[in-house]
């Protein structure tokens, strides 16, 4: 086109109307197109983005959704319940005290989560620096709980007694005396208004045996006890009516086997009723008594051990043979005899065995039952101390006789259980702790407590509690309690449990108010 017929037809364009002015495209401005639609796309793709953000968990759908349906109301599918997750299970235990009551010197992380529930604080507040206070198993009294206690003071150990109110709120330390050796914190057992306290002792002739009264403030001294030389620590009081008991476990003359000694004092004076006489059967090799007050007496269990050729030939002179001379830890067969008492410490009975024969008991605790029976919680393994395996038990005895052990945690049981149970023993031992003991479970009071609370304390992780009822039966899953922690329950009320956390070089004792729930049932 030549530029005259250009002009023209620039001249026709300019006169026409607004309606047909249309620049035609190769006057266009380069690059409008793709900008517009790269707008577009943006626009479009934010959108998307948006509503991805907005939706909850970010998930998305294939196919839309009804639009009626909203997550909260749509049923769930089966093939969504067997993909989903297991629901944690809700705590069954809240803090029922205000902060906790200190036993030396806190570290300031420590002091700093006092103000945080219970003393159940982060977990790096929960270690245990070397000399750090040491507690031993608590008790109630009529004034609240308490525990014997150790801690370095005085230039050395110093004994002691920590009291806590029923409801938490206010804590003290009785000083008994100075610890020599390297002993155990004192046991205690409640009477009444007062406290009873034994601890070991070393003297000239081995170790003695000293008991305590605590009213208050005020100590009072009993007769000493002759321990002997042996090399276990094992000792418990009780109290029942005007009388206590003490146990302990002695060698015998010959040094061949372990019996059971016992001595009773009056509960006003601590003067002796009778002096310490062995009261297992003298074929027994008996260790690791527990005394228990119930109505009317007393039940007295320890644990015996079966004489194993093993045994009896490490017995004999070593035949110098490089092979036999260092030979490894000896499993030999273990399990949990039973006798009642009378007020005075008597036996009534003949003791028996409530475990199996064939056996391997490593540890036990006991608590009250149903009609003031026993409930014994034993770990039974055959596997080297300390390790990771076996299975806890529990047996009802009754002055009639005893009921077959049943199985609560480990074994078969622990490996067919579904994921919701909780249930995991790892390497810890048991605790009894009694809990409300209402007539049959109809005491509306304390209808949402246990009859008892079986504890698993363990170094590598959470302690775990479970509910049993007054017949030792598993009540609920074995799980670990938020509130809890690493403590360990060392006490329990009809209202609420006293649980010791370490905090470096300190020990706080707090309480908790835990509820029986059931989320499985085996």
């Amino acid at each position: 086109m030549d530029p005259e017929q250009r002009a023209t037809q620039r001249s026709t364009s300019q006169g026409s109307t607004g309606a047909d002015r249309q620049p035609p495209p190769a006057d266009e401005p380069e690059g409008v197109a793709w900008k517009g639609a790269l707008a577009v796309a943006l626009v479009v793709g934010g959108l998307v983005v948006w509503r991805a953000c907005s939706t909850p968990g970010g998930a998305t759908s294939d196919a839309p959704a009804p639009p009626s349906a909203t997550p909260a109301a749509s049923a769930p599918s089966d093939a969504d319940d067997a993909g989903a997750a297991p629901q944690p299970t809700p705590p069954r235990c809240t803090p029922a005290s205000p902060p906790p009551f200190v036993i030396g010197d806190a570290p300031p992380a420590a002091r700093g989560a006092e103000e945080g529930a219970g003393g159940g604080d982060a977990d790096s507040a929960e270690d245990i620096a070397p000399f750090a206070v040491k507690v031993g198993r608590g008790t109630t009294f009529s004034g609240g709980f308490a525990v014997g206690a150790q801690r370095e003071a005085e230039g050395g150990t110093v004994a002691m007694v920590a009291t806590l109110s029923a409801d938490g709120a206010q804590g003290k330390l009785v000083r008994l005396a100075r610890s020599r050796g390297d002993m155990d914190p004192p046991v205690v057992a409640g009477a009444g208004g007062a406290i009873l306290a034994a601890m070991l002792e070393p003297n000239a002739g081995g170790r003695a045996i000293k008991v305590a009264r605590v009213e208050g403030d005020h100590v009072t001294w009993g007769a000493e006890l002759a321990e002997g030389r042996d090399e276990s620590l094992a000792l418990d009081i009780a109290a029942s009516g005007e009388r206590a008991v003490i146990v302990w476990d002695d060698v015998t003359r010959d040094g061949k086997r372990s019996r059971i000694m016992l001595a009773s004092a009056d509960v006003g004076t601590l003067r002796s009723v009778t002096s310490a006489r062995p009261v297992s059967q003298p074929s027994t090799d008996a260790e690791m008594p527990r005394v228990l007050g119930r109505p009317g007496g007393y039940w007295l269990a320890y644990i015996a051990r079966a004489e194993e050729p093993a045994r009896k030939a490490a017995a004999k002179k070593d035949d110098g043979d490089e092979d036999t001379a260092a030979a490894g830890e000896t499993i030999t067969h273990q399990w949990i005899e039973v006798v009642p008492l009378d007020e005075a410490g008597a036996l009534t009975a003949t003791p028996r065995a409530v475990t199996p024969k064939n056996g391997h008991v490593l540890a036990y605790d006991l608590t009250l039952g149903d009609d003031d029976g026993l409930i014994l919680a034993f770990r039974d393994d055959d596997t080297p101390s300390g390790s990771i395996g076996g299975r806890i038990s529990a047996v009802l005895v009754r002055l009639g006789g005893a009921g077959e052990p049943r199985v609560l945690v480990g074994g078969d049981l622990e490996q067919d259980a579904p994921p919701e149970a909780g249930l995991g023993l790892g390497a810890g031992v048991p605790a009894l702790l009694p809990g409300a003991r209402g007539p049959g479970g109809q005491d509306p009071a304390k209808a949402a407590g246990a009859a008892a609370w079986l504890a698993i304390a363990n170094a590598s992780g959470p302690t775990q509690l479970a509910a049993l009822t007054a017949r030792g039966e598993l009540e609920g899953g074995l799980q670990a309690e938020p509130a809890l922690g690493r403590g360990e329950p060392i006490a329990a009320s009809a209202e609420a449990l006293l649980v010791a956390h370490p905090a470096g070089k300190a020990m706080k004792l707090a309480l908790l108010r835990c509820a029986s729930t059931a989320p499985f049932n085996k």
